[in-house]
Order: C-alpha cells, then sequence, then structure tokens
C-alpha cells in the first residue's frame, strides 16, 4: 500500500505564487512579442492571455502538473482513487479557488489530510511526488 505525505500550506502557496509569476510572464512577452497594433496580433495576445488565464491550471493539473507543482513536487490528485483528477474537476477546483480566495486555504491545518475548501468541495487531494511505502517502510515508491 501507498501512503502519501500532504505538503505544508507554505509549499502550497509558493507553488501558487510560481504559477502566477509564470502567468503573468507569459503574457508580458507574449504583449512584448506581438505589439503592434495590427488586427492579427491584438487577436494572438488575447487569445494567449485568455489560454493562460483559464487553460493553463486546469488543464495542466488534471493531465501533467503547472510549473509550480513540478519545482515544489506537488500534485493533485483524487481523494478516492488518487489519480489524476478529470478536467470538469479541475475546472470546478480552479473556480472554487479563484472564487474563495485565501478563506479557501484556513481550513488546510483542520481538515484529514490537509485539504482545502475547493479540494472539499471537488473530492481533491494534494500530496508531495514522494510516497511512502508502508509495506516496506525503508523503501520510497516511484
Amino acid at each position: 500500500m501507498i501512503d502519501y505525505t500532504y505538503p505544508s500550506i507554505p509549499k502550497r502557496y509558493i507553488s501558487s505564487f510560481i504559477d502566477g509569476v509564470f502567468i503573468i510572464s507569459m503574457m508580458f512577452i507574449t504583449g512584448y512579442l506581438f505589439q503592434s497594433s495590427e488586427g492579427l496580433s491584438i487577436k494572438v495576445r488575447v487569445g494567449v492571455v485568455l489560454f493562460f488565464f483559464f487553460v493553463y491550471e486546469p488543464l495542466f493539473t488534471s493531465l501533467f502538473c503547472t510549473l509550480g507543482q513540478l519545482i515544489t513536487g506537488i500534485r493533485v490528485r483524487s481523494l478516492e482513487h488518487q489519480d489524476k483528477i478529470s478536467i470538469p474537476r479541475a475546472y470546478l477546483r480552479i473556480g472554487c479557488k479563484l472564487l474563495l480566495g485565501i478563506l479557501s486555504f484556513f481550513t488546510i491545518p483542520f481538515t484529514k489530510h490537509r485539504r482545502a475548501i475547493h479540494d472539499l468541495i471537488v473530492g481533491s487531494i494534494v500530496v508531495n511526488t514522494m510516497p511512502i511505502n508502508t509495506e516496506n517502510p525503508g523503501k520510497i515508491s516511484p
């Protein structure tokens, strides 16, 4: 059986901060690269902004991991099977996270598995990438 450890609140904040900096950086880079006032450049800039704001976190959280999750070594998984969450679940999760803001994180210290409100709503859990093998405690599972 594999048991996961749960990241601290600062680790989760750092992950979100890294993703925020990445998204803002990509928006500025795109704005700089397509700074002419032509109709196509405006459409490209708007498209990139919309992609990074509405697609990046849900898509990467459900299919891969975001840059912040990669750097901090955390992943979002479903609570019941500990596999990747679905794309609709990822969209609901980010929507709740944006709507509740910092309030969502207040439940982390008081819930089993350190789950935020947005995790409780969608049935997700945030885990560290290095699970503990409870059958052989000296061996770390892949």
